[in-house]
Protein backbone atom coordinates (compact mmCIF):
# COMPACT_ATOMS: atom_id res chain seq x y z
CA UNK A 1 0.00 0.00 0.00
CA UNK A 2 1.13 3.56 -1.21
CA UNK A 3 1.88 5.91 1.59
CA UNK A 4 -1.03 8.41 2.24
CA UNK A 5 1.05 11.87 1.46
CA UNK A 6 2.00 9.43 -2.12
CA UNK A 7 -1.95 9.81 -2.32
CA UNK A 8 -3.76 12.63 -4.88
CA UNK A 9 -5.89 14.75 -3.53
CA UNK A 10 -9.45 13.83 -4.36
CA UNK A 11 -11.39 16.62 -4.40
CA UNK A 12 -12.13 20.00 -6.76
CA UNK A 13 -13.64 22.82 -6.68
CA UNK A 14 -16.82 24.28 -8.28
CA UNK A 15 -17.25 27.52 -9.75
CA UNK A 16 -19.36 29.07 -6.65
CA UNK A 17 -16.47 28.15 -4.22
CA UNK A 18 -18.23 25.44 -2.78
CA UNK A 19 -16.00 21.94 -2.32
CA UNK A 20 -17.09 19.14 -4.40
CA UNK A 21 -16.19 15.24 -3.55
CA UNK A 22 -15.15 14.17 -6.99
CA UNK A 23 -13.48 10.13 -6.17
CA UNK A 24 -10.50 8.94 -8.36
CA UNK A 25 -11.78 7.37 -11.94
CA UNK A 26 -9.88 4.50 -11.47
CA UNK A 27 -8.98 1.98 -9.08
CA UNK A 28 -5.25 2.10 -9.93
CA UNK A 29 -5.65 6.07 -8.45
CA UNK A 30 -5.82 4.83 -5.20
CA UNK A 31 -3.83 2.17 -3.33
CA UNK A 32 -7.17 0.21 -1.32
CA UNK A 33 -10.44 -1.30 -2.84
CA UNK A 34 -11.88 -1.52 0.13
CA UNK A 35 -13.85 2.11 0.32
CA UNK A 36 -16.95 2.74 -1.29
CA UNK A 37 -16.72 6.23 -2.48
CA UNK A 38 -20.47 7.10 -2.47
CA UNK A 39 -21.05 6.12 0.84
CA UNK A 40 -17.56 8.48 1.57
CA UNK A 41 -19.25 11.33 -0.57
CA UNK A 42 -22.45 11.04 1.37
CA UNK A 43 -20.73 10.72 5.13
CA UNK A 44 -19.17 13.95 4.02
CA UNK A 45 -22.33 16.14 2.78
CA UNK A 46 -24.02 14.96 5.46
CA UNK A 47 -27.10 12.76 3.55
CA UNK A 48 -29.10 10.85 5.60
CA UNK A 49 -29.62 8.18 6.05
CA UNK A 50 -25.54 8.20 7.33
CA UNK A 51 -23.67 5.06 5.85
CA UNK A 52 -21.50 2.58 8.09
CA UNK A 53 -18.07 3.35 7.12
CA UNK A 54 -15.04 1.24 7.54
CA UNK A 55 -11.87 2.14 8.92
CA UNK A 56 -10.72 3.14 5.32
CA UNK A 57 -13.60 5.45 4.34
CA UNK A 58 -13.99 6.70 7.57
CA UNK A 59 -10.34 8.13 7.47
CA UNK A 60 -10.67 9.20 3.42
CA UNK A 61 -13.33 11.06 4.58
CA UNK A 62 -11.79 12.94 7.56
CA UNK A 63 -8.55 13.76 5.57
CA UNK A 64 -11.01 14.82 3.16
CA UNK A 65 -12.72 17.71 5.19
CA UNK A 66 -9.43 18.69 7.10
CA UNK A 67 -8.14 19.34 3.50
CA UNK A 68 -10.73 21.63 3.59
CA UNK A 69 -10.28 23.73 6.32
CA UNK A 70 -13.08 22.00 8.64
CA UNK A 71 -11.73 22.28 12.56
CA UNK A 72 -10.86 18.96 13.76
CA UNK A 73 -13.44 18.46 16.86
CA UNK A 74 -15.94 19.89 14.21
CA UNK A 75 -14.69 16.66 11.89
CA UNK A 76 -14.90 14.32 14.81
CA UNK A 77 -18.13 15.06 15.76
CA UNK A 78 -19.10 15.38 12.02
CA UNK A 79 -17.87 11.74 11.68
CA UNK A 80 -18.11 9.87 15.36
CA UNK A 81 -14.44 9.59 15.72
CA UNK A 82 -12.28 10.24 18.30
CA UNK A 83 -10.52 13.66 18.04
CA UNK A 84 -6.51 12.20 18.52
CA UNK A 85 -7.80 9.28 15.55
CA UNK A 86 -8.30 12.47 13.04
CA UNK A 87 -4.96 13.60 14.13
CA UNK A 88 -3.15 10.18 13.39
CA UNK A 89 -4.82 9.53 10.26
CA UNK A 90 -3.16 13.50 9.05
CA UNK A 91 0.25 12.70 10.72
CA UNK A 92 0.27 9.72 8.61
CA UNK A 93 -1.14 11.67 5.63
CA UNK A 94 1.90 14.18 5.68
CA UNK A 95 -0.54 16.80 6.59
CA UNK A 96 0.94 18.21 9.96
CA UNK A 97 3.75 20.10 10.29
CA UNK A 98 6.99 18.98 12.09
CA UNK A 99 6.59 20.85 15.34
CA UNK A 100 3.17 18.87 15.58
CA UNK A 101 4.90 15.79 15.77
CA UNK A 102 6.88 13.48 18.34
CA UNK A 103 10.29 15.00 19.15
CA UNK A 104 11.53 11.00 19.66
CA UNK A 105 14.29 10.22 17.05
CA UNK A 106 12.52 9.06 13.80
CA UNK A 107 9.10 8.85 14.81
CA UNK A 108 6.73 10.38 12.46
CA UNK A 109 3.56 10.43 14.96
CA UNK A 110 1.63 13.12 16.02
CA UNK A 111 1.93 14.70 19.40
CA UNK A 112 -0.07 13.51 22.39
CA UNK A 113 1.82 15.57 24.98
CA UNK A 114 5.06 16.77 26.42
CA UNK A 115 5.97 16.55 22.75
CA UNK A 116 5.65 12.91 22.67
CA UNK A 117 3.01 10.57 20.95
CA UNK A 118 1.12 8.49 22.65
CA UNK A 119 3.42 5.22 22.64
CA UNK A 120 6.41 7.70 23.79
CA UNK A 121 4.17 9.43 26.50
CA UNK A 122 3.21 6.01 28.19
CA UNK A 123 7.04 4.72 27.72
CA UNK A 124 8.41 8.22 29.17
CA UNK A 125 5.43 7.68 31.93
CA UNK A 126 6.37 4.28 32.81
CA UNK A 127 10.13 5.16 33.43
CA UNK A 128 9.16 8.36 35.56
CA UNK A 129 7.28 5.54 37.79
CA UNK A 130 10.29 3.04 37.89
CA UNK A 131 12.18 6.15 38.72
CA UNK A 132 10.21 7.36 41.47
CA UNK A 133 9.66 4.17 43.09
CA UNK A 134 12.98 3.58 43.48
CA UNK A 135 13.51 6.79 45.45
CA UNK A 136 11.03 5.93 47.44
CA UNK A 137 12.59 2.72 48.05
CA UNK A 138 15.53 4.06 48.96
Amino acid sequence: MTAMRERPLIAALVRNRRHTFIPPATEDQFSTEHIDWYAVERAISGEDPRPRLNEDELREAALWLRRHNMPRATVSVHLCVYERLVKEWEAEAGLLTPDQLCTHDGCRKARAGRGLCTFHLTADRKWRQAIASLEVAA
